[in-house]
Parts: C-alpha cells; structure tokens; sequence
C-alpha cells in the first residue's frame, strides 16, 4: 500500500510539473517608456518639462507665457 501512494505522488508531481511547463506564469506589461522627447528647464522657474510643451524664445525656455514675459521685464497681466 505504501508503495502504490509513493507512485501516485511522484506521477502527480510529474504532471504537475509538465502542466507548469506547458502554461509558464504571464509576466507583467512592461511600463511604457515616455515619447516626449528631451527634457528641457524653464529659464524662470527652474520646473523641467517635455521640450515639445516649452515655449521657446530666443534660445530659452519656459513653461508658460506668463514666465516668458517676466523675463521679458513686462508685469503679468
């Protein structure tokens, strides 16, 4: 009797292990990788932000129009 449930354990472990085999565990989604493009920092504030979002005077960036024209020396409006 013994014998009989060893041989039984060991076929269940084969077929379990041939089972894992056949269906491998999902892995997790990869994280998406950011297609903005280069980083750039505001000439203001010093925030950094998608280069396709700055605004871009005279070699400069910034973050908003309001930050452009404070360097400008012109008060918010």
């Amino acid at each position: 009797m013994p014998l009989r449930t060893l041989l039984i354990l060991i076929a269940l472990a084969v077929v379990f292990l041939a089972v894992k085999r056949l269906f491998p565990p999902a892995r997790p989604p990869k994280k998406k990788q950011l297609k903005h493009g280069n980083m750039v920092q505001c000439a203001h504030c010093g925030i950094y932000l998608p280069e396709p979002e700055a605004i871009t005077r005279e070699g400069r960036h910034y973050c908003s129009q309001d930050h452009v024209d404070a360097a400008r020396g012109q008060p918010p409006e």
